[in-house]
């Protein structure tokens, strides 16, 4: 006979605590799941559904993605409804308020009457709350519409005013701006009063000139990259070099000799006169 093995009671006790919490959490991630598909339109679901649908009735034929999202439409749609079930949301029929006039807008196609009232969700207005509407409330302007354009002869007389008493007001000319446009300033043209602007010719010169070459610059794009080096190095350039390495430069011509170099000094003789110690 097999023997039982032990069971350590603490062990068992994290072990039930441990299932406890991830029960909680399985159960915690479905409601999040569930107010979060209770929150989606059904109706627009099932649209995009009904479309797809219809091009597979027409005739026409869907591709393979096409079918895989039909698939989830329908079952997403099943999800959808059977959360909103759960959280208690009625799915109201949108073509008994006729259209999106469900919440009472203004007028039949929307679904309202064209009555202004106080909205319900089931799509009726509330006429008893619109007629109970105290005096102050009534006495409020309502907004005008826009108004018609101003014709241009009307603005340009009373802009013809306005620079007439600023003209008065301001009676020195170097206050009086250059320039402007036609109503906001008060130079440029005015409106009518004075004469125009003559207008500039605009003229376009063409003009050539000869192309300057610099050839030493080109040739060095042709240089080597080792002779351009060793040219550098025979200038002094990238450090100091060894004696072997200068003769071998000045041997391929890279560095002038040491003739060539002392071919523009005269010649230099150094005499040393011996001097007797006076210590002696």
């Amino acid at each position: 006979m097999p023997k039982e093995k032990s069971i350590n009671p603490a062990q068992a006790a994290r072990k039930a605590e441990k299932a406890k919490a991830i029960k909680k959490g399985k159960a915690t991630l479905q409601a999040q799941k569930t107010e979060r598909l209770a929150k989606k339109n059904p109706f627009h679901l099932q649209k995009q559904l009904d479309e797809l649908k219809t091009v597979e009735e027409s005739g026409g034929k869907l591709t393979a993605h096409e079918k895989k999202l039909v698939e989830g439409l329908e079952k997403e749609i099943k999800a959808v409804r059977k959360a909103r079930e759960e959280k208690g949301v009625v799915d109201e029929p949108r073509g008994a308020a006729g259209g999106r006039g469900g919440r009472g807008g203004f007028g039949g196609g929307r679904g309202g009457a064209g009555v202004l009232g106080k909205r319900r969700r089931d799509g009726d207005t509330d006429e008893s709350e619109s007629d109970e509407v105290d005096e102050e409330t009534k006495r409020i302007p309502m907004p005008r519409d826009t108004p018609p354009p101003i014709p241009k002869e009307v603005l340009d007389k009373w802009y013809a005013k306005r620079r007439e008493r600023w003209q008065k007001r301001n009676a020195n000319a170097n206050e009086t701006p250059l320039g402007g446009n036609d109503r906001g300033s008060f130079g440029g043209n005015n409106g009518g009063m004075g004469a125009e602007r003559p207008k500039m010719e605009v003229k376009t010169v063409y003009e050539a000139k000869p192309v300057i070459r610099d050839l030493r610059k080109e040739a060095t794009a042709f240089v080597p990259a080792v002779v351009r080096q060793k040219m550098q190095r025979g200038k002094g350039e990238g450090g100091l070099m060894e004696e072997d390495e200068l003769e071998r430069l000045e041997r391929e011509g890279y560095v002038k000799g040491m003739e060539q170099r002392g071919a523009g000094v005269g010649d230099m003789n150094v005499e040393m006169e011996e001097v007797e110690d006076e210590d002696a």
